[in-house]
């Protein structure tokens, strides 16, 4: 015997939590256990609603005289009875209910991408991704000093970072192992590495970015807005493997942690600015260049040039000394 329709419990987040399936009419629905579909809800009475065929072959839901009554959608007006077509949805109590026929149009299948994310996080890529991220800083660590280096000056400030990198992953799997009850340690451990990959080419780009175009302030928006949404991809990402949470809640979560962090830093940057001093404050990016990059001009234009400069500074010199005390 095909179904009349379904009956379907929403929770909060409008995610189906019961169904049930409409064999019969009529139907009761309340907290009491005699009835054909219970609420756990205690805003909900012993014998909250009944559902039935009027002689129209309409399905009607009519309030059994409860405390709190029926409404019509969700946050809807109460009233006394509902005429239920596919899709519609009412409350009782703090529940809202759904009634779906059985021909109810649904959405299509979501592509199963799991094989593709799990080449991404396997183990492989955590070997793979942690052996570029001490390459890199190995090669940064030794192109940054200007002193004699050995090997082990060289690696050791790597390797420090390697092990905070491991730790953090560790927590994150430690997350993981208590609420989903899986460790997904090389996935997390492949996810800090990205986020520290990302936050060096970041880096690159906006220091050669304000080197090339000082007037552009690569720098500060890198470190303000660019590391907030590393940040959120990082907390995005570590909480698909070590928490329940839906596609959304992850994303809203992991923007509110990013937005938390840029105001933040604003706020210290803004009042970093606001103290009084008479040093001139000045950032420059200072980056190697080939000769061939760089603008030439001739002996007699620089010597005009550093006349031009010093004669300005000589007049600097001269306004201030009526000053001087």
């Amino acid at each position: 015997m095909a179904p009349l329709g379904y009956l379907e419990v929403l929770d909060a987040r409008g995610h189906v939590a019961q169904r049930l399936r409409l064999d019969h009419l009529p139907i009761q629905i309340g907290r009491a256990y005699t009835n054909d579909l219970i609420i756990d809800d205690l805003y909900v009475g012993p014998l909250h609603l009944s559902v039935f065929a009027d002689e129209q072959g309409r399905l009607i839901c009519r309030d059994c005289d409860s405390v709190n009554g029926l409404r019509a959608g969700a946050r809807g007006d109460r009233v006394a009875s509902l005429e239920l077509r596919s899709g519609s949805e009412f409350r009782i109590g703090r529940t809202v209910l759904r009634y779906c026929a059985a021909d109810h149009p649904i959405a299509p299948a979501l592509v199963d991408r799991q094989d593709q994310m799990s080449l991404w996080f396997s183990s492989r890529a955590a070997v793979i991704a942690g052996f570029a991220v001490l390459t890199l800083l190995c090669l940064e660590s030794f192109l940054g000093s200007v002193e004699r280096v050995t090997a082990a000056r060289v690696v050791s400030e790597p390797l420090m970072t390697g092990s905070m990198l491991l730790f953090w992953a560790g927590l994150w799997a430690l997350t993981g192992r208590i609420i989903v009850s899986r460790f997904h340690f090389p996935q997390h451990v492949t996810i800090g590495c990205g986020a520290v990959l990302a936050f060096m080419a970041l880096s690159a780009v906006a220091e050669w970015t304000e080197f090339l175009f000082p007037i552009f302030p690569a720098m500060w928006l890198a470190g303000l807005v660019g590391s907030g949404l590393i940040l959120a991809a990082l907390v995005y990402f570590h909480l698909r493997f070590a928490s329940l949470m839906q596609r959304r809640s992850r994303l809203w979560t992991a923007l509110a942690v990013s937005a938390a962090s840029i105001g933040f830093s604003l706020i210290l940057d803004i009042a970093a600015r606001a103290k009084f001093s008479t040093t001139m404050d000045y950032i420059g990016i200072v980056k190697p260049l080939d000769a061939a990059w760089l603008p030439a001009i001739g002996i007699d234009q620089f010597i005009g040039n550093s006349e031009k400069l010093k004669g300005e500074l000589t007049g600097l010199v001269q306004k201030a000394k009526p000053n001087q005390p």
